[in-house]
């Protein structure tokens, strides 16, 4: 593997009840995620960026090794603070890097404007930062904006939902609840409220995602287990709203 530190991600479809139950019980062993509010959740909007062939769908559904892709995230419909974030998929587990870019760039992405024209500077004006393995992040802008003119990277679909996150610090293991899962095409609304969103699973159903390191505690596998309806899926909501939305 390279320098990124991996880590284990597994994804469970389920159904509310399930979710309900599960969540009475883990809230006894885990710690609700100090970034969550007071009512203990958050919103998640991500605005996807692929190739024009849909290169990384297609290498989702199929499960290749060694991929990645990117995306703009906020939290909370917030725009102060504005994330761009590249993915990785290595052997089964998961990295990420990100940095943050300002609203005036965000909606030059989201819009697909030239943003060599529009932004002169290499730098893209973004603030140093440090990814989850505490490297410098400049360079993934620098490397963003390169690989978005040479592999014709555009803005393909906004995907948000709701969170209610919880960690474990035994494994570094982070739990989290993700409902009202939902998607919008309109890509230039990422940062407005005039997006149409339309609902990507059944209304009881969701995704509960469980991400650890080296390993996970029994107590923690055990609970999880306690779902009735819950089936695996190696699928991302980003390949789950773009399947709906292709069909």
């Amino acid at each position: 593997m390279d320098n990124k530190t991996y880590r284990n991600e597994l994804k469970f479809l389920c159904t509310e009840q399930d979710l309900y139950l599960i969540e009475n019980k883990i809230r006894h062993i885990c710690k609700p995620d100090t970034h969550a509010g007071a009512e203990g959740t958050y919103s998640v909007k991500s605005l996807y960026f692929d190739t024009y062939d849909d290169r990384c769908y297609y290498e989702n559904r199929v499960g290749a090794d060694n991929r990645k892709k990117y995306r703009v995230r906020i939290y909370n419909n917030n725009p102060d603070v504005i994330k761009l974030e590249c993915k990785y998929s290595r052997h089964g587990k998961k990295a990420k890097d990100s940095c943050t870019i300002t609203r005036q760039q965000c909606e030059a992405l989201a819009g697909g404007s030239y943003v060599r024209k529009a932004f002169p500077q290499v730098s893209f004006g973004c603030r140093n930062g440090t990814g989850e393995n505490g490297r410098d992040t400049q360079w993934l802008l620098h490397r963003f904006l390169l690989e978005r003119e040479l592999e014709l990277l555009v803005p393909k679909i906004i995907v948000d939902y709701m969170r209610t996150p919880y960690i474990h610090v035994a494994g570094n293991v982070r739990i989290t609840f993700d409902r009202a899962i939902r998607s919008a095409s309109r890509s230039a609304h990422f940062l407005t409220q005039d997006a149409a969103f339309r609902n990507i699973l059944p209304a009881d159903i969701h995704i509960l995602e469980v991400k650890y390191d080296e390993f996970i505690p029994a107590a923690i596998l055990e609970l999880v287990a306690t779902g009735r309806q819950m089936y695996r899926t190696s699928f991302s909501k980003y390949a789950l709203c773009r399947e709906y939305s292709i069909r």
